[in-house]
Parts: structure tokens; sequence; C-alpha cells
């Protein structure tokens, strides 16, 4: 019974470390991400999440989600759109609207903006419903692109990860049958 917990504990650390591996294959697209703004303006909470963290030149999500101000509760309804413009430098700006077909959480809205360039850049989402608008900023740090092995790195290295879980596998019954013997 010790050996097999054992083996479960040795398994379980070789699919952490593949996992630890696959996991930067892709830059993750999801709901909420980095809070970078929170803000009560005309009746609405309207906080503004960013991902991946941190953020580099190519897509970057930016998901909203707009709260009556009293309640707390989400608001649907309104129209929101995400400008960006390269902050100190000329530039041309991103704009995109934020809709809940974008979204995967159903309470947010979100866009995807392609930024074409590190550098700082000056975000405003501006959220419109019932004659009433409200205006949000930030500034956003946008790093260079990811390097393109990194994209490729776990369809290089899921075999390896293969290969290690069947030799450490390999490795025990040798172990085990060693002791019998």
């Amino acid at each position: 019974m010790v050996t097999g917990v054992r083996h479960s504990r040795v398994f379980l650390r070789l699919a952490l470390g593949g996992g630890l591996l696959l996991g930067p294959t892709a830059v993750a697209r999801a709901d909420g991400g980095t809070v970078r703004a929170s803000v009560v303006a005309a009746g609405w909470r309207v906080t503004v999440f960013t991902a991946p963290t941190p953020p580099r030149a190519g897509p970057v999500d930016v998901s909203v989600l707009v709260q009556d101000a009293a309640t707390g509760r989400p608001d649907p309804g309104h129209r929101v759109r995400v400008r960006a413009e390269p902050r100190d430098r000329s530039g041309r700006p991103v704009e995109q609207p934020a809709t809940a077909d974008a979204a995967t959480n159903k309470l947010l809205v979100a866009a995807t903006i392609d930024l074409p360039e590190p550098g700082w850049w000056a975000v405003r989402v501006r959220v419109e419903a019932d004659g009433r608008s409200a205006e949000v900023g930030f500034e956003l740090e946008v790093g260079d692109r990811p390097p393109r092995w990194l994209s490729l790195a776990g369809w290089v290295g899921w075999p390896a990860a293969a290969v290690a879980v069947f030799a450490a596998h390999r490795a025990l019954v040798r172990r085990k049958a060693g002791r019998r013997a």
C-alpha cells in the first residue's frame, strides 16, 4: 500500500511538471486578468481587466464589468467601446467595441485589441446607456511580443513529458522487481 501511495506521488509530481512545461504554449484569452481600473461614475462601478499579464504587443484582452453603483449587481444593456492609443509618440489608435459575445463570462463584456508595438498606451473605456455615459482611463505598459518559440514550446515539449513519465514508470517497476528478487 505504501508503494502505491509513493507511485501516486511520483506520477502527480510528473504530471504537475508536465503542466508547467505545457503551460506557456499560447497567450491565454480569458475574461478577467489584472484589474487596471475601477471607477464609480454615472451611477455605475466600471471595472476594467486586462490579460495577459504582463501585456505584450499583439492581442490583449480587455474585459469590462459594469455594475450598479448602489447595489453592486451587474448592469446589462450598455454599450462599451475600448480605445487605445500610443502615449508620447505618433501612432494609429486602436478601437474596438466590447461585447458579451466576445466574453466567456457573461457578466462581463470583452474586446480583443491588437497593440502593434511595445511601449506605453493610453487606454480609454467608454460606457453608454440610457442617456448616461462614463469613461474610465488608465495607462498600460506593453512589452515586446513573446518569442515565436514560446508559442511552440508545448508542441515540442509534450513528447518529452510523455517520455519522462514512461521512464519514471519503468524505473519504479524495475526497482520494485529488484526488491522482490
